[in-house]
């Protein structure tokens, strides 16, 4: 049978494992991803886990453990974003996302995902049929309203305003720097019960905290818990400085309602693009301040 025209990806992965009825495959590359997935299912007469393990080894990646995912990792995507890519944040660590996908080739949509993620991204592979259900699973629609919030605040005197909560004034010192140069008004507080009281009087006026974990008058956790146990402040940006890499530590600040964390010492490239990011999520637009 003669084949013309651009094929779809998933035909020359069928072809290079030398799959009876592969030659005759034919499925243009304009085709949906359920419907190639589908066809070459069907024209090779394996089942589509068989075929995720096929595309996976194909282009040397991991076939995705959907029943494994961290819920904890879907924070780092906006489930609008999921939705539209089709894609489950399965998880994570201080640089890296880990994605399922059944398109591995859809480079446009890893660097969306890495620009709001603030991490490189690994992709995984699954079948679109059981992605789907955990996208759904993991990011319903009517779930999505409770993490909306207004539009940026315009703000003639200069960008989104960050409050530093840290007790190091080295550090602090580096933070603001960092902040400022990228166009952010920033504001300090060198304890939890400086920085709540900031917060008590002004918390509208912040767009993110920045709180270093191991404050000596009150722990960062014990402050993250007030924050978002208090109205006036519960939809304040968070993001946490800590430096520990244990996951159990970056799980109880996701509980506790942190958006992101970095890892100390900070590097103050990577801390940037985090605040940024956790800010375009929040706001589903790019910060006013930026590099």
């Amino acid at each position: 049978m003669e084949i013309s025209g651009i094929q779809h990806w998933i035909v020359a992965v069928v072809r290079s494992a030398s799959l009876e009825g592969a030659a005759e495959l034919n499925i243009p590359a304009s085709a949906g991803m359920d419907g190639a997935w589908s066809l070459a299912a069907l024209a090779t007469g394996i089942d589509q886990d068989s075929l995720a393990a096929l595309v996976a080894r194909h282009y040397r990646l991991d076939v995705a453990d959907l029943e494994q995912s961290d819920p904890h990792a879907s924070k780092l995507l906006p489930g609008r974003v999921a939705r539209r890519l089709q894609v489950v944040a399965l998880r994570y660590t201080d640089r890296a996302l880990h994605v399922a996908t059944a398109d591995p080739v859809a480079m446009d949509a890893e660097r969306e995902i890495s620009h709001l993620a603030g991490r490189t991204v690994h992709f995984e592979i699954a079948p679109p049929g059981l992605l789907a259900a955990k996208v759904t699973a993991t990011y319903p629609e009517s779930g999505e309203l409770q993490h909306e919030i207004p539009p940026l605040r315009p703000d003639a005197k200069g960008g989104q305003h960050v409050l530093v909560v840290e007790d190091d004034a080295d550090t602090r010192v580096l933070l603001r720097a960092a902040l400022e140069t990228a166009g952010f008004r920033v504001e300090e507080a060198v304890d939890g019960p400086d920085a709540l009281a900031m917060l008590e009087s002004h918390g509208d006026a912040f767009d993110l905290v920045t709180l270093d974990l191991k404050l000596e008058r009150m722990h960062g956790l014990e402050v993250l818990k007030r924050i978002r146990g208090n109205v006036a402040t519960a939809e304040v940006a968070v993001v946490v400085a800590t430096g520990s890499d244990d996951p159990a530590v970056e799980m109880e600040l996701f509980q506790a309602g942190a958006d992101d964390f970095v890892v100390k010492p900070v590097d103050p490239r990577r801390f940037i693009l985090r605040v940024q990011a956790v800010l375009r999520r929040r706001h589903g637009g790019i910060p006013q301040g930026h590099v």
